[in-house]
């Protein structure tokens, strides 16, 4: 799962960034504008037991990346669009954590959080916007040279530039944001977003829910968008402790588990994911996969080769494993099912793939 860490100049970006991945400092990069990269390993008390009791010679947790980009002013105008270079960086996310600043700045002054996502909202738009207009030109001299072909394509960029055109982002139109065609572009504004609030330590909690419930009903549509909030200063030193340190400082805080932990879980729901496993003795590994998709799918997701050449998946439920407690109780009780590619991967099933390529 790869998120794009965004936001305003000042939000404290990087200091969320800090936060998330325990990270000392982004500043190792080649230049302001080069991303930072941070990559957090998922904490799954299941994936203890299944270690436990496997004894593998690896074990791989599901994994987060998180990068720090740089390059949204605000200010975007038709014309004076995000550049092609943060453009590269931002395409390949699964979602953006959009960093809305709620602290004083000694620069800044008082915090206009409103003003500040409608900003950078903005400016996604804008730049798909730009994206659209200069497809739309390319198709339209194509279509005239004879390529039917593109008749589709220049259908949905049409509803597409409506939709931009209308101030609106196109996270808010499932059809055009999850069309084929339009896949290519990864489009800012149709990517799911957790709008992130970095509200400074003076903040009451009565303080930020207003102001998340604030930007909540600024929202037309909330589809694929999640609000959370954080103190990233705290959380960034947090990130620094042992675990041992952590858990200790997260008691006197009186905070219910670190932000990383939670932010990473809303990001799991906004991308509708869940986990599946699968164990032996080379290597225990949880892998990610959205909800709903099939054994062959989770097959490809494992390797192509597994997809391609699909037999079978021997499934456990991780809660029927539990109880058995193991592989073989589980046969001896029933609980190990054999499942043909349609079978629909739930949450902790613990899967053993068939193939022959």
């Amino acid at each position: 799962m790869k998120l794009g860490v965004i936001g305003l100049p000042g939000s404290g970006k990087s200091t969320v960034f800090r936060a998330l991945t325990g990270a000392a400092d982004s500043a190792d990069r080649k230049a302001h504008h080069e991303p930072g990269l941070g990559v957090v390993m998922v904490d799954d008390p299941r994936v203890v037991l299944l270690t436990d009791h496997f004894k593998p010679n690896k074990v791989t947790p599901v994994h987060v990346q998180y990068l720090d980009i740089a390059g949204f002013t605000g200010e975007g105008k038709p014309g004076h669009t995000i550049g092609d270079k943060v453009l590269s960086h931002i395409r390949p996310m699964d979602a953006l954590l959009h960093c809305v600043r709620l602290f004083d700045s000694p620069t800044l002054g008082p915090p206009s959080p409103l003003k500040d996502f409608a900003s950078v909202e903005g400016e996604m738009i804008l730049s798909d916007l730009d994206i659209v207009e200069k497809r739309l030109e390319r198709v339209n001299k194509d279509l005239a040279r004879g390529k039917k072909e593109l008749s589709e394509e220049r259908g949905l960029l049409i509803e597409a530039h409506a939709v931009l055109d209308a101030g609106k982002p196109l996270r808010n139109s499932p059809s055009l944001a999850d069309a084929d065609k339009l896949r290519g572009f990864s489009f800012l504004s149709a990517k799911p977003q957790l709008i992130l609030i970095n509200a400074g330590d003076d903040k009451s909690g009565e303080e930020i829910s207003a102001v998340a419930d604030a930007i909540g009903e600024s929202l037309e549509d909330k589809q694929r968008v999640a609000i959370d909030w954080l103190y990233a200063d705290t959380e960034a030193e947090i990130a620094r402790l042992s675990p041992e340190d952590a858990a200790e400082f997260l008691s006197e805080m009186r905070f219910e588990a670190a932000a990383k932990q939670r932010v990473v879980e809303k990001s799991f729901a906004l991308l509708n994911l869940i986990v599946f496993f699968t164990c032996g003795d080379p290597e225990v590994r949880a892998w990610p996969l959205e909800r709903g998709k099939t054994a062959l799918k989770a097959a490809g997701t494992v390797h192509s080769d597994m997809e391609r050449g699909f037999i079978r998946a021997e499934v456990v439920g991780y809660e029927d494993f539990t109880r058995a407690g193991s592989m073989a109780a589980a046969h001896k009780a029933g609980k190990v099912r054999l499942e043909g590619k349609d079978y629909e991967i739930h949450d902790g099933d613990i899967v053993l793939f068939r193939f022959n390529v």
